[in-house]
């Protein structure tokens, strides 16, 4: 009784402390009810870090009162959470529902809109098809997201968006989604076409984990073409190069915007905070390598514009991030402060004057010897004042000896939550571990710690000097120097 006792303490205080520290500021924490906007992101930004101990005792409560059993079985048929959210996202609901007031919409309606088939969508029912008893399944779909504070059901079938599924929204009609697909995720924030992503392409990756792991041909297998996403789609191809390829233009275009949401909810002090970004002299060239479509670097180029930032990708993805900031920041392509330069990262840097590389969710996707490839490569063209940050998850251990390696490195050591919370409350969420999966899953890669990461830099001639961390989920940051040259030859 003593650990309810202390868990429901946990909560009380935690929020009390965050409704107080509200006030004192003039902040309103957003509800449910409150739509979803960037300042009401930055708000729950704010008290990320008061709120991780209050989340984290939520979730030991309710697997301290659950029944063993049905636990278990909840969470493993979530991959049908997974396929919901994606078929909202597909069938354009959110979008739907966005001018609806407080009573929502009826299914059947929903269904007209998005022009699903209601005999495919409707559940088996006898001969009348009253709309008051028959139960389609668009509506199975969506009240099973509501059971979880996405949507909100107001009546028998009728739904509305909440905070969160407002999220999903894209701003556009059902009918321009369904004539341009492929422009689906122009100039959102990414979320939808993330959710849309792991409910399809990653997964039918999860689908085929337990073969990949059984498999003798691919169980020990280290290479980025035999993850279980290849035994899905048949093919040998890296996912990369797959998504490359013209016939998986949505999935690729997907995937791209989908990574935007990784920066659309970001702290707004992630461009400012950690690495000094202001304290490099005027003029000086920042490359994000492997940048995608420049969704990083624009956030860093809005606050520092006394730099200049070269963003290197493949010529699908150089092609896609050319046209993404034309339409949002042309002033920056046309005066030459932000260039795009197709690079693979496998291959020499042809970046020999850099100030900074910046390597952003990359390393994470790639096993340890093509990681220490990539670093290689960066090394070799380094100066002796370059820089490398990394921006990446760092994982950790959900003990509480921690990760030793972190000893010597500042900023690296997390302090340990008392009991009876896990170490560090805001790994409790699963974050950081179900991405590590995701990475096995599509590329054969995977998260590491701080002790990895400090091996895999080393082994690429780079040495990790600091560690500056942000609340979970948002990515930290790794600030390397260049090893000399006779030491890193030797590793």
């Amino acid at each position: 009784m003593a650990t309810l006792k202390a868990l429901s303490d946990i909560i009380s205080t935690g929020v009390f402390q965050i409704t107080s520290a509200c006030a004192a500021c003039g902040d309103v924490y957003p509800t449910l009810d409150d739509p979803y906007t960037v300042e009401s992101n930055n708000i729950q930004n704010r008290y990320a870090i008061d709120a991780a101990p209050v989340i984290a005792a939520a979730y030991q409560l309710i697997a301290t009162l659950s029944n063993p059993e049905p636990y278990i079985f909840t969470w493993g048929m979530s991959s049908y959470f997974s396929a919901s959210l994606a078929a909202a996202g597909q069938g354009c609901v959110p979008d739907i529902l966005t001018e609806v007031g407080s009573d929502g919409m009826h299914v059947e309606e929903i269904a007209r809109k998005n022009d699903m088939d209601a005999d495919k969508l409707g559940a088996t029912y006898g001969g009348n098809r009253d709309s008051t008893t028959h139960d389609p399944l668009a509506g199975r779909i969506l009240r099973l997201l509501a059971s979880r504070n996405i949507f909100a059901e107001t009546a028998s079938n009728r739904f509305r968006n909440n905070r969160i599924s407002s999220a999903l929204c894209t701003g556009k009609t059902p009918e321009a989604m369904q004539a341009r697909p492929a422009e689906k995720w122009d100039n959102t924030n990414g979320c939808s076409a993330m959710t849309e992503f792991l409910g399809t392409d990653a997964a039918r990756a999860a689908g085929m984990l337990v073969d990949n792991l059984t498999d003798p041909a691919t169980a020990h297998s280290r290479g980025p073409n035999r993850a279980p996403i290849q035994r899905a789609f048949k093919t040998d191809l890296p996912f990369h190069y797959w998504l490359q390829e013209p016939a998986n233009i949505i999935h690729m275009k997907r995937l791209q915007h989908g990574m935007r949401t990784l920066t659309a909810y970001a702290s707004e002090d992630l461009p400012t905070g950690g690495f000094d970004w202001a304290g490099l002299p005027e003029n000086q060239l920042v490359v994000d390598v492997g940048g995608g479509i420049g969704t990083v670097s624009m956030d860093i180029a809005e606050k520092h514009k006394h730099l200049r930032y070269m963003i290197q990708d493949l010529p699908a993805t150089v092609e896609e991030g050319r046209a993404y900031w034309a339409s949002v920041k042309p002033e920056m392509l046309d005066s030459g402060q932000v260039q795009f330069q197709v690079h693979n990262f496998f291959e020499p840097q042809p970046v020999t004057n850099a100030a900074v590389f910046m390597v952003r969710y990359i390393l994470h996707n790639w096993p340890d010897t093509y990681a220490v490839t990539i670093l290689k490569q960066l090394r070799a063209a380094a100066q002796p004042d370059t820089t490398l940050v990394v921006l990446d998850q760092i994982l950790d251990y959900m003990s509480r000896d921690g990760d030793t390696g972190e000893a010597d490195i500042p900023g690296a050591k997390r302090p340990v939550a008392p009991e009876p919370l896990c170490p560090y409350p805001d790994a409790v969420s699963g974050y950081g571990y179900l991405v590590d999966l995701l990475m096995m899953g599509c590329l054969n890669s995977k998260g590491r710690t701080v002790t990895e990461f400090r091996s895999i830099l080393n082994e690429g001639g780079w040495e990790l000097r600091r560690v500056h961390r942000f609340a979970a989920p948002h990515p930290q940051q790794l600030v390397c120097t260049p090893l000399p040259q006779s030491i890193s030859s030797k590793l």
